[in-house]
């Protein structure tokens, strides 16, 4: 009991280390988006302005990543999150990728020059990480098929690890109903 609780805090102490603060926000919250619980709905534009709304997804599980080109962590996350998407099944995964960057003069170079492909989104003037209580980058929700809350993930993760593919091919497997 006394080493589970030794490696708890050893994890959070870690991995606050490699996340990054917002810029504007210095305490981390919880925020309303908890585990098990419906996820707080929104609605997102893409590069050229076309609106999107959290319950166009729904049906899928869905990824969503909270990050910024300025996040040294973000950055380096992101050529897994690039090939988690190519090993999904794309009728039941969908990745949003939402930017908390000032514009999307930073996100267009960073997504050039890396030949990123996940759609990105705009979270610039963040609302959408507020809603959630994000104030640490990244910061990931992954919501089951019904829309809920199936895991929150503070700072970078290998999203092609065996285990976190076996784990999101569980949540595409089951039925909606």
């Amino acid at each position: 009991m006394r080493c589970r609780f030794k490696l708890s805090i050893f994890i959070l102490v870690f991995g606050s280390l490699f996340s990054c603060t917002s810029r504007e926000i210095q305490e981390q919250s919880k925020g309303p988006a908890v585990e098990g619980e419906a996820a707080p709905a929104f609605s997102f534009k893409d590069r050229l302005g076309n609106q999107f709304s959290l319950s166009d997804f729904r049906g899928k599980v869905v990824l969503i990543n909270f990050w910024a080109t300025w996040c040294d962590p973000c950055r380096d996350e992101m050529p897994s999150m690039n090939s988690l998407q190519r090993q999904m099944d794309q009728s039941q995964f969908a990745i949003l990728a939402l930017s908390v960057d000032d514009s999307w003069d930073a996100v267009d170079q960073f997504v050039t020059r890396r030949g990123f492909t996940v759609p990105v989104y705009s979270d610039f003037d963040r609302r959408i990480s507020t809603l959630y209580g994000t104030s640490k980058f990244p910061e990931t929700y992954i919501l089951d098929k019904k829309g809920k809350v199936a895991m929150k993930v503070i700072g970078p993760t290998d999203w092609t690890s065996p285990d976190m593919i076996a784990y999101l091919r569980r949540l595409t497997a089951e039925t909606n109903s």
